[in-house]
C-alpha cells in the first residue's frame, strides 16, 4: 500500500498545476536516485523512511525513473507511462495553468502532502485529516472513508481554506478520500483510496497529556517565593521586603526563599485554585536564579534536600497539583564538573568534547568556548556528544522516578531541533508519555509540532497580543494576532502556556502603568481564551516590577502589601474557569470587533459564555441580540442583549 500512497502524491502534485513538484519513494533501500529529463538527483531519506525529491520544472512532459540501489525502477502504479529507447519510462505531466477559481465549474486545485497540517495523528484510531482549496474554488468538501469524523472545520486564510476532519476509527490502516462537491463531486484522490497505517505512521504521533487541557498553571521562581526554613538561607541574604532600589534583585542576590516555603503555602494555593506548579530551576547552582547549574543531579542545598523534594512532590500530589521542572540543557554553569574538569586539566580534560572549546589555555571568558549570549558562566554544552547525552538519560529518569509531570525547556532555539526531535522528546515519551514538554520559544512554533519537539509551548504570541489591546489596541489587531491558532495542530491548541509576564519580563501590572481596570481585561482574557493559563506568582496579588531582574521580587506574604481587588478578581476568574466546561475547552468564536470593542464566545454543546470588552476609552455601541438568556458573571444582572461596552472594561455572560 505505501507504493500506491507514493504515486497518488505525484498525481496530487499534477492535480495542483504546481511547478514545485515532490517526488517520493517508499521502498526500503539503501541508495534512491532519481533519473529523468530533468537530471539526476540523489533522493534525501526522511526521518519516516521515506525517499524524497523537489523540483522545479516548468510546463511540460518529463520522463524519468528511481535507480535503487543499482538497478532501474519505474512506478509501475502510474498510469503515465511512457515507451522510449527500448525501456518503460514513468511520465510526469506538468501544466502551468492559471485560473480564476470559480465554484461549481468543476476544476479545482488541490493543495496536501505528507506533513502535519494536512496529515495529523494523535494516537492509534485518532486523526486529523485535510485537504486545501483555493477560495472560491469549490462548494464543500466532505470525508468519506473506514473512520468517523467526530469534526469538520472550515478554516479560512488569505488566499485558501482548509477543510480539517477530526476523524476517530477502530483499524489500524485507516482508508480514505475527499470528494470535492464543485458543480459535480470530485473525488481526490481519483481512483484510489489514500491510507494510513496506525501501526507505521508516515507521520509522528502527537498526543499531548489529557490532564494539561485547559489547566491553571503557577510559575514560582523558588528563591523569591517564600522562605520556610531560615537554617538553609545563604550567608548574606537580603531583607525580603526591601527595600529593594538598595537590595541586589539580580544573580547575586538572595532573599532566603525555599521548597519548604512552597510546602507552607499550599493552603494558599488551593484557595487560589492552582492545577500545576512550573518551578524555574531547583538544582544546584551559585546564582539565585540557578540557570547556571553545577549539578543537575542534587537538589540546591539553599532550597533543600531530596527528602524536601519528595515531600513537595507527594504533598502537591495530594492536592491535585501537577509538577513541572526546568530543564536548561542547551548550557551548564561554569561550575559544572565537566567545565571544571576542563579548567583544570586544559588538554588533557577527558571533558573536552562536552562543550565548544575555542583555544587553550582555556579560561573563564567567551573567548575559550562557546556560551551562552556571550555570558563566560553559561558555557554551552555540546548535546551531540554520546557521553553528554548518557548524562542527560541519567537526569531525567532520577527526577522523573519522583513522580514529576513535566518539563519546561529553556533556550530551546538555542540547540538544533533534531535534539529536541529525536533523542529528548522520545526518552521522555518512553519514560512517561503522560509527561508535558514545553519549549520555551517566543515566536510561532509551528515547526516544533511536526515531528514533534515539544507537546506545547510558553506562548509568548498570546502575551504580546493581550498586552497591545490592553494597552488600547484596536480589536481586530488582537484577532490578528491570535490567527497563530490557526496553524498550531489541534490538539495542542487547549494546552498552551498562555503568560502575561514571567521572570523573562516587566509584570503585566507594569506593563499596563498599574492600571487596574487594563490589567482586569488583560486577566479577563487569559482566564477565558483558548489554552492554559500560566500566572507569574504574585501578579495576582498586583506585585509590579520592571524588566528582569526587577519582576523577580519577593512575594509578600503580609497582606497588607495585597491589592485585595485584584486578589478576589483573580479567584473568581480561577473559579469560572474550573467550573465551566466552556472556558476548560470549549470552542472559540468571535461574535464582533468594533474599534476597540472585542466580543468572543467558548462554548460547548451544553455550556457557553461571551467576553464583552473595550480596550479603549471611548464606550462602544454594540447592538447584538442574544439568542438565549444569560446573567453577568460579576454582578448576577440578567442580560437579553448587549447594546453598549463602556470604555476600558470587560464583562463575562454566562448562559442560563
Amino acid at each position: 500500500m505505501k507504493k500506491l500512497l507514493i504515486i497518488l502524491f505525484i498525481l496530487l502534485s499534477i492535480y495542483s498545476f504546481s511547478r514545485n513538484i515532490t517526488i517520493y519513494y517508499t521502498h526500503d533501500a539503501s541508495s534512491v536516485i532519481l533519473i529523468g529529463d530533468f537530471g539526476e538527483f540523489e533522493m534525501e531519506k526522511s526521518n519516516t523512511g521515506i525517499w524524497k525529491k523537489e523540483l522545479d520544472l516548468n510546463e511540460g512532459e518529463y520522463k524519468y525513473l528511481f535507480l535503487v540501489d543499482g538497478r532501474e525502477e519505474i512506478d509501475y502504479k502510474n498510469l503515465n507511462t511512457v515507451y522510449s529507447n527500448g525501456k518503460i519510462y514513468s511520465l510526469l505531466i506538468i501544466k502551468d495553468e492559471t485560473f480564476i477559481p470559480e465554484k461549481g465549474d468543476g476544476n479545482v486545485d488541490v493543495i496536501f502532502d505528507i506533513e502535519r497540517r494536512y496529515i495529523n495523528p494523535v494516537k492509534p484510531g485518532e486523526i486529523y485529516l485535510s485537504i486545501e482549496l483555493n477560495k472560491n474554488d469549490a462548494e464543500d468538501v466532505f470525508f468519506v472513508g473506514n473512520g468517523e469524523v467526530l469534526k469538520k472545520e472550515i478554516i479560512e486564510y488569505e488566499k485558501t481554506i482548509l477543510y480539517r476532519f477530526h476523524v476517530i476509527t477502530p483499524v489500524n490502516i485507516l482508508n480514505y478520500k475527499f470528494v470535492i462537491k464543485d458543480g459535480i463531486n470530485i473525488e481526490f484522490p481519483e481512483n484510489y483510496y489514500l491510507n494510513f497505517n496506525f501501526d507505521n505512521p508516515i507521520v509522528n504521533y502527537l498526543n499531548v497529556p489529557e490532564w494539561s487541557k485547559g489547566v491553571i498553571y503557577y510559575q514560582i521562581f523558588p528563591e523569591r517565593f517564600r522562605n520556610g526554613n531560615k537554617e538553609n538561607d545563604p550567608k548574606y541574604t537580603n531583607n525580603w521586603y526591601g527595600p529593594y532600589d538598595t537590595a541586589s534583585l539580580g544573580s547575586n542576590g538572595f532573599f532566603g526563599g525555599d521548597l519548604e516555603g512552597v510546602i507552607q503555602s499550599i493552603d494558599y494555593l488551593n484557595e487560589l485554585g492552582i492545577e500545576a506548579i512550573y518551578f524555574n530551576p531547583i538544582f544546584e547552582s551559585v546564582s539565585s536564579h540557578k540557570y547556571d547549574t553545577k549539578d543537575y543531579m542534587k537538589i540546591d542545598p539553599h532550597f533543600g534536600d531530596e527528602k524536601v523534594f519528595e515531600e513537595i512532590v507527594n504533598k502537591l500530589k495530594e492536592n491535585n497539583i501537577k509538577v513541572i521542572l526546568d530543564g536548561v540543557f542547551n548550557h551548564s554553569g561554569d561550575e559544572f564538573f565537566a567545565m571544571q574538569d576542563i579548567f583544570k586539566n586544559q588538554q588533557k580534560s577527558k571533558y573536552l568534547d562536552w562543550y565548544y572549546i575555542k583555544k587553550f589555555p582555556v579560561r573563564k571568558s567567551s573567548d575559550s568556548y562557546e556560551s551562552w549570549w556571550g555570558y563566560a558562566d553559561l558555557p554551552k554544552l555540546n548535546l551531540d556528544n554520546f557521553q553528554v547525552r548518557s548524562y542527560i538519560i541519567q537526569v531525567l529518569g532520577k527526577w522523573m522516578s519522583y513522580g514529576i509531570d513535566g518539563w519546561r525547556l529553556d533556550a530551546v532555539d538555542q540547540v538544533k531541533d533534531s535534539f529536541w526531535e529525536l533523542f529528548y522528546y522520545p526518552i521522555v515519551k518512553e519514560i512517561n508519555p503522560n509527561t508535558i514538554i514545553s519549549g520555551e520559544y517566543w515566536k510561532d512554533s509551528t515547526h516544533y509540532f511536526n515531528y514533534p519537539a515539544f507537546d506545547v509551548v510558553m506562548n509568548y504570541l498570546f502575551r504580546d497580543a493581550v498586552l497591545g489591546y490592553a494597552k488600547g489596541g484596536s480589536a481586530s489587531n488582537f484577532v490578528k494576532n491570535t490567527d497563530y491558532l490557526k496553524e498550531y495542530p489541534p490538539q495542542i491548541i487547549h494546552r498552551l502556556w498562555n503568560m502575561l509576564d514571567s521572570h523573562d519580563t516587566a509584570r503585566v501590572i507594569t506593563e499596563l502603568n498599574g492600571d487596574i481596570n487594563k490589567l482586569k481585561i488583560a486577566v479577563g482574557i487569559q482566564m477565558t481564551f483558548v489554552g492554559a493559563p500560566v500566572i507569574y506568582y504574585g501578579d495576582e496579588i498586583g506585585l509590579d516590577g520592571g524588566k528582569d531582574p526587577w519582576c523577580r521580587k519577593p512575594f509578600p506574604w503580609d497582606e497588607e502589601f495585597w491589592n485585595m481587588d485584584v486578589f478576589e478578581y483573580y479567584k473568581s476568574l480561577i473559579k469560572l474557569r474550573k467550573e465551566h466546561e466552556a472556558v476548560r475547552y470549549g470552542e472559540y468564536e468571535v461574535i464582533k470587533k468594533k474599534l476597540g470593542a472585542l466580543v468572543y464566545r467558548r462554548f460547548t454543546e451544553n455550556d457557553e459564555i461571551i467576553v464583552i470588552t473595550n480596550s479603549r476609552k471611548t464606550p462602544v455601541k454594540l447592538n447584538i441580540d442574544l439568542k438565549n438568556n444569560y446573567y453577568d458573571y460579576f454582578t448576577g444582572e440578567k442580560i437579553t442583549n448587549i447594546t453598549e461596552i463602556d470604555g476600558v472594561s470587560i464583562k463575562i455572560l454566562i448562559r442560563q
